[in-house]
């Protein structure tokens, strides 16, 4: 033990004898309870006056916390560093382990990259066991399946499937086991790990795995026929199959009215498209077709445009690269000054620049407007997305003006159909098309509407809701 865990001081070693027979306690200090640990174990392992012939008579003396135990050093090993205690009695081919686990980690929180005003507040934190004991809150059934094994050969990180037996599609589950059977790393650290060796359509701008923080929204999806991926020591979660249409939902809406849900989601949809492509038809339009903008509306513009000395490409894409530089300074900044700052410097520096003539009034506006539209929409993995479409967008625009934007949004949208995940259509259901399954799509149908789970996902079970249309009882 001494040699495997060499210049590992935290690891800790007590030595007892029983008798004749000596008794060995491992443990790593700083991942155990310290207190469970001496009352539980030290001490009543000094208060045992009689020999013991065997592991198994320890095993009595020592209660109050889960047993398990352990044949080989490579599983001693692998529970001591999970924060368990071993107790070893010389001479035997056994260890005892000992769950006390006592994992440093913050507390839950309120979620901050999904907040919503109503509906639950939870977050997930860093600890895989208080995750899978959030979603188990939420899913008191034991359909709600938990597969957990390690990968990394070095962090022996512990990854968790999450699915609901008797509604997902076992082909889900049985391909979800084989792409992580092949993941061959040395650490795995993060989810995004995960994400990036066994998505679909690995090279594509657009997500194919969808990420959330918050519990109930890893709830509804397994109870869509969909399947959760947890990674210990990693605040979000994958959820798979996922479609084009998931990331424009946000978990806010199942919460709210299903009229004022059904407008936001045409809003973020309308707000998705504005924020792509917004700077690249105005610069195509200033630049090459003059001709489609009303004639009062062009005089306005010409004349803000009239001692700039950059073209208007060159003032779109100058406009939106120290937009992204201060969005991204505002996130690397603390907090609690991050904000202020993009915001500020924003206002200070778009005034300065239309003051010294750089810049024309026009382009901070709409440099603007595609900021506060790229903030609408729900999934931040989309907004990164249509980032890097913007400069595509305008690079187009720049080159050969609509004809260019018309040309690459027919790239880009036939690109879109063309990926699937986990053999889902990424656009489905416009992509095939199916009128059935948009109830809860780009419109929010009512509860007592939605009686089938989404069949994109192919779910075992189709049937979720038999409620009656509130009234018809009554004849109302």
């Amino acid at each position: 033990m001494r040699e495997t865990w060499n210049h590992c001081d935290d690891l800790k070693i007590a030595v007892f004898r029983i008798g004749v027979s000596q008794v060995l306690v491992c443990w790593l200090d700083g991942l155990v309870d310290r207190h469970a640990m001496q009352v539980g174990i030290l001490d009543r392992l000094t208060a045992v006056e009689l020999a013991v012939d065997g592991i198994s008579h320890l095993e009595p003396l020592l209660v109050g916390a889960p047993i398990v135990y352990c044949d080989t050093m490579g599983v001693v090993h692998r529970r001591i560093s999970d924060g368990h205690v071993v107790v070893y009695l010389g001479g035997m081919h056994q260890a005892l382990s000992i769950d006390l686990t006592n994992l440093p980690g913050r507390a839950v929180e309120s979620s901050q990259n999904e907040p919503s005003i109503e509906g639950p507040q939870e977050a997930l934190v860093e600890t895989l066991n208080m995750n899978i004991a959030m979603v188990r809150k939420r899913l008191k059934s034991p359909r709600f399946k938990v597969e957990t094994r390690r990968i990394g050969e070095v962090t022996d990180t512990p990854v968790a499937v999450l699915y609901v037996e008797g509604i997902v599609d076992p082909k889900l589950v049985v391909e979800i086991r084989e792409r992580l059977s092949r993941i061959q790393i040395d650490s795995i650290l993060d989810v995004n790990y995960v994400r990036e060796m066994i998505r679909d359509a690995p090279w594509s701008l657009f997500p194919t795995t969808e990420s959330t923080e918050r519990p109930d929204k890893i709830t509804s999806a397994m109870l869509q026929g969909r399947i959760a991926i947890l990674v210990h020591g990693a605040t979000h979660a994958l959820i798979l199959p996922a479609v084009f249409v998931q990331y424009l939902i946000a978990a806010e809406d199942s919460y709210s009215n299903f009229y004022l849900a059904t407008g936001i989601r045409i809003l973020r949809h309308i707000m998705f498209w504005i924020s792509v492509v917004l700077p690249a038809l105005y610069v195509s339009l200033l630049s090459y077709h003059q001709d489609l903008i009303p004639t009062p509306l062009l005089i306005s513009l010409e004349g803000q445009h009239e001692g700039i000395p950059f073209p208007t490409y060159v003032e779109a894409f100058l406009m939106q690269f120290f937009f992204e530089a201060l969005r991204e300074a505002g996130q690397r900044l603390p907090r609690a000054v991050g904000q202020s700052v993009s915001i500020v410097g924003g206002l200070v520096i778009g005034d300065a620049a239309v003051n010294a003539g750089i810049v024309s009034p026009g382009m901070v506006i709409v440099v603007a407007s595609t900021g506060i539209a790229s903030f609408t929409i729900a999934s931040y993995t989309l907004v990164n997305t249509s980032r890097v479409l913007q400069f595509c967008f305008l690079a187009a625009a720049a080159l050969l003006g609509l004809y260019g934007v018309v040309l690459l949004g027919i790239i880009v949208i036939t690109h879109m159909v063309s990926i699937r995940s986990l053999g889902v259509p990424y656009m489905a259901p416009y992509a095939p098309l199916s009128f059935p399954e948009m109830k809860d799509t780009i419109l929010r149908a009512p509860w007592w509407l939605m009686k089938t789970r989404p069949q994109i996902f192919s779910p075992t079970d189709a049937v979720r809701n038999k409620t009656p249309e509130p009234g018809s009882e009554t004849g109302d």
